[in-house]
This record gives structure tokens, C-alpha cells and sequence, in this order.
């Protein structure tokens, strides 16, 4: 007994001075056997159930394709199932099921078997691995008694080289990623950096309190006499509508009232002979008051025909030539006469875009015959509902007004884009509020 306790003590030594687990796998597979005799021998680690064979004895490589190593990581599972892998055993070709018991003795394989568990006393012998040693020849119990003192010796080598490695990994990654964390730490305490929110809408210089010119009649229009962004003054010519159907109502009605006129004249002059004329002088007048209110009123159509101008300021429209031979009706609008010193902005927020929005809000709008200058402006309302935009998009519609300033006022019908402010948040929330927002509406939250 002095040898083995003598070759114990050795064994275990080695173990300890194992530089790595590749080490000592290898010793615990070649070099057990100068204190428990055995004729094959294989490692197996990890939790029960969940092993794996990383060492054979005379095999530097392990083939995990090969019909022996494919058999024991089947008995393996096997004795797992079975509810015995946390105690020693000796196994025969007997204790197997059918098939594996004929791989058993198809391979060659000695036909007896000692499973021996590899615990860690430290953590209340957890299973970390067994040792599976074959021999044709029974083992004597002084030598199963030097197998389970082996057994603890080698789960404990195992469980601190294993922990070893894991604290030196993440010593090694922490080392290797330290400016990678000195940035993620940075980037955290700039996601708290407060600044205000802000959205990035389509803008347009429009007029502010124009005069509307509307239609005055029913008809369609003949000609727009004046061109986008043209001054007038007041009597200018603007619009004519189409009025040859007016101008022969208008003479229609004049020569009715002649003719009404003339046939009362003549009633009058015979009234002095025949009293029976005379009788209708009452309604003859009536007549001719009624065929001279409607020869002023077609008068007064075919004058408003002629549009002109009742202010002084500048057009406002789109293509003149559209509206050549265009049907209108009554109040229908044709074009703007404004102030061209007298503007504000339109601003079309994007629904996707809408942040909280209060008046007196800032607003700075870039055009783009200027994208280098900026224009100062505070909001003046904001839609409650949102509209379509000629893009076929909703949006709200914000006002906002000029904020005072050195010299000339943008021109009407510049378009640009707008940055419009909010409240107050954090980087974070700045750069993530679409996802956040998407994610939320997505879970419903």
C-alpha cells in the first residue's frame, strides 16, 4: 500500500502543477493508472446529463466520429438517465442496455467498468466530471477507496483551474476592452446631457392678412390680367370674366325697357281721347320699373365682370394661364392681394414629427435661396387637426410670426425648411424618441 499512497501523492502533485485543463486531462487519462490499474481509460466533463469526453488514454486526438467515442458519451447518458453518475460503480456488459451491450463487446472493450464521479468538496461535492476506466480484471477495494480519493483530488484541480481561467478571461477581455468601456461610460453620462427638442418641417413665406379675391359671378374666366408677385394699386384690372352671354343680357334688358317705355309714352299721348287707355297707364309704369331694375342689374353683372383692384399690394396666385377658360363659382378664390411687407410662415409638421408645441415657441427657418441665413420666428398657433399635403402626407399646419429685424422682408412663396422647438429632454430621448415610439405603439404599451 506504501507504492500507492506513494504514486497518490505524486499524482496528485502533478495535478496541482497542471498549467492548464488540456494538461491536466491528459494526466488524469495517461498517468491514473500508476495508482488505480486500468487498460482504457476516458475523461468525461461537465453536469450531469451534460458531459462530454475531452480525453482518452493513448489518443492525443480525440475523433468524436468514432464508433468508441460515440458509444461511451451513449453510456454515459445512460448511467445519467439511470439516476447513478453521482456514485461509483462497476459496470459489466450486463448492466447496459441491449445495444449499447453489443457495441460493448463488438468494439473489443474490456468488460469491466469503474465510473468514478469527479466532485467538488468545495461547492458540497457537485458533479463536475468522471473518470471511466476499463479492465478485464476485477478492481480490489483498497483500490476503489484510492479511486474516489482520486476522484475529489481531480474535481478539485478541475473546479480551480476551470475558475482560474474564467477570472483570468475576464481580466484578459476587461484589459482588452477597457477603452471600450471607458467610451460606453462616456456615451451614458452624455445620454443625460439635457437639450431641447426639436423637429424639422417643410416651410413657406405666406402673407399675412391678405385681401381674397373671390368670383363675383358664375361663369369661367377669360383672362388674368396681372402676374404672380405683380404690384398693383387700386383700379388696376385683375380678372375678366367671360361676359358675352352677360353683354346680351344686358342689351336684351335695355331694349325691353325701350320698348316698355315707348308703349307707355304712346298710352300716355291717347289717354286724353280714350279712357280705356288711360285705365292702363298704372300698369305700364309698373312695367317699366320692373324692365329698368333688371337692365341695372344685368348693368351691374356685366360690370363685375371686370375684376379690379381695390388695394394697393401684390398678386398672389399660381399660373395665370391655368385658369384661361376655368369655370368658377360665386366666392370661389382666384388669387390674393397682400402686403408684401406684411408676411409669416407656414409651417407643415409632419404627424410622425409632432412634438409638444406651445405659443411663443421658437422657430428658425432657413429658405432655400438662403440655406446660410437664418430667420427668427415664434409660434403663433398650431392646427388641433392634422390636414393632407399636396405630398400626400398629414401634417399640422403651424403659423409663426416674423420676429422683428434689419431689412427687407422674405418674399412671398419662398420655401424652406423649419426647425421648430419643444421642451427640454435628454440625448437619449432625443435620438431614440422614433424607436421608442415605434416600440410602444407596437406592444401597445
Amino acid at each position: 500500500m506504501s507504492n500507492a499512497v506513494a504514486a497518490l501523492l505524486g499524482l496528485e502533485q502533478q495535478l496541482r502543477k497542471a498549467p492548464s485543463l488540456a494538461q491536466l486531462f491528459y494526466t488524469l487519462v495517461n498517468q491514473a493508472d500508476s495508482c488505480v490499474p486500468y487498460t482504457q481509460g476516458l475523461l468525461l466533463v461537465g453536469e450531469v446529463g451534460q458531459t462530454q469526453i475531452v480525453a482518452a488514454s493513448d489518443i492525443p486526438t480525440l475523433d468524436y466520429t468514432s464508433a468508441y467515442i460515440f458509444w461511451a458519451e451513449r453510456l454515459s447518458q445512460e448511467i445519467a438517465r439511470a439516476g447513478k453518475a453521482e456514485q461509483q460503480q462497476v459496470l459489466t456488459v450486463a448492466d447496459c442496455s441491449e445495444a449499447l451491450a453489443l457495441e460493448w463487446q463488438s468494439l473489443g472493450i474490456p468488460d469491466l467498468l469503474l465510473w468514478q464521479p469527479l466532485v467538488v468538496e468545495a461547492r458540497d461535492n457537485a458533479f463536475a466530471g468522471a473518470l471511466l476506466l476499463f479492465q478485464a480484471t476485477p478492481w480490489r477495494e483498497a483500490e476503489l477507496g484510492i479511486a474516489r480519493h482520486l476522484g475529489t483530488s481531480a474535481g478539485h484541480a478541475l473546479f480551480a483551474l476551470r475558475g482560474q481561467r474564467r477570472l483570468s478571461g475576464i481580466r484578459a477581455r476587461l484589459r482588452q476592452r477597457r477603452p471600450l468601456l471607458l467610451l460606453l461610460g462616456l456615451l451614458t453620462l452624455l445620454s443625460f446631457w439635457p437639450l431641447r427638442l426639436s423637429a424639422l418641417a417643410p416651410v413657406q413665406v405666406v402673407a399675412r392678412q391678405p385681401h381674397v379675391i373671390t368670383s363675383p359671378l358664375e361663369g369661367a374666366v377669360e383672362q388674368i390680367h396681372v402676374q404672380p408677385n405683380q404690384r398693383v394699386v387700386p383700379g388696376d384690372p385683375l380678372i375678366s370674366l367671360q361676359s358675352a352671354e352677360l353683354a346680351s343680357e344686358e342689351a336684351i334688358a335695355r331694349q325691353s325697357l325701350l320698348v316698355a317705355q315707348s308703349e307707355l309714352k304712346t298710352v300716355q299721348q291717347s289717354g286724353f281721347l280714350d279712357a280705356r287707355e288711360k285705365g292702363r297707364l298704372a300698369e305700364l309704369e309698373a312695367r317699366v320699373r320692373l324692365q329698368q331694375a333688371q337692365w341695372q342689374q344685368s348693368q351691374d353683372r356685366l360690370a363685375r365682370a371686370e375684376i379690379r383692384a381695390d388695394m394697393a399690394g401684390v398678386a398672389v396666385l399660381g399660373d395665370p394661364g391655368e385658369w384661361t377658360g376655368r369655370p368658377v363659382k360665386v366666392g370661389e378664390r382666384i388669387l390674393l392681394i397682400a402686403d408684401p411687407g406684411q408676411v409669416e410662415f407656414e409651417v407643415m409638421l409632419p404627424v410622425k414629427d409632432s412634438i409638444a408645441l406651445l405659443p411663443g415657441t421658437e422657430v428658425r427657418v432657413f429658405l432655400d435661396n438662403d440655406p446660410l441665413h437664418a430667420w427668427s420666428a415664434q409660434l403663433k398657433h398650431a392646427g388641433y387637426e392634422p390636414r393632407q399635403t399636396p405630398e400626400q402626407q398629414m401634417a399640422y399646419r403651424l403659423v409663426a410670426s416674423l420676429m422683428p429685424h434689419e431689412g427687407a422682408e422674405p418674399r412671398i412663396g419662398l420655401r424652406g425648411t423649419a426647425k421648430v422647438y419643444g421642451e427640454r429632454v435628454t440625448l437619449f430621448f432625443y435620438l431614440f424618441r422614433r424607436p421608442i415610439t415605434s416600440v410602444r405603439q407596437w406592444l401597445g404599451w
